[in-house]
This record gives structure tokens, C-alpha cells and sequence, in this order.
């Protein structure tokens, strides 16, 4: 199913951090982070394309924050 979604690489939905302490958390050793975030039922086809096209391999991520 990943070669469906090849033409148009990029997923775009809107997202929180969650009201929850583990939101965001530090590795122990110090070599990197885990963030949760919220993402509203609309956007749940872009969340499912993310897991089908991006599990196992880095992705860039990039925030804008909203009006």
C-alpha cells in the first residue's frame, strides 16, 4: 500500500500537545526525546498514511503554530 501514496509525500493534519506530563519526555541517556501529541478525528486518513509510509524510517517534521 506504500506505493499508493509516492506521488504526494507530504501529510499535513493539525495537532496539540496533550494536557499530560509525559507530553513530552527525555531520553535517560540523553540522546534524544519522545513527544505525544493530540490529533483531532478529521485528520485520522493522515495519521493512518503516516503510519503506512513512514514506520520504520526518519521523517522531518516541521511546526507552524495556528491563528
Amino acid at each position: 500500500m506504500r506505493e499508493k501514496y509516492q506521488m504526494d509525500n507530504k501529510l499535513h493534519f493539525i495537532a496539540s500537545l496533550p494536557p499530560i506530563q509525559s507530553a513530552v519526555t527525555l531520553d535517560g541517556m540523553g540522546d534524544g526525546a519522545r513527544c505525544k501529541i493530540d490529533i483531532p478525528a478529521n485528520y485520522v486518513l493522515e495519521v493512518i498514511k503516516l503510519q503506512q509510509m513512514y514506520s520504520g524510517q526518519s521523517f522531518k517534521v516541521t511546526i507552524e503554530p495556528l491563528d
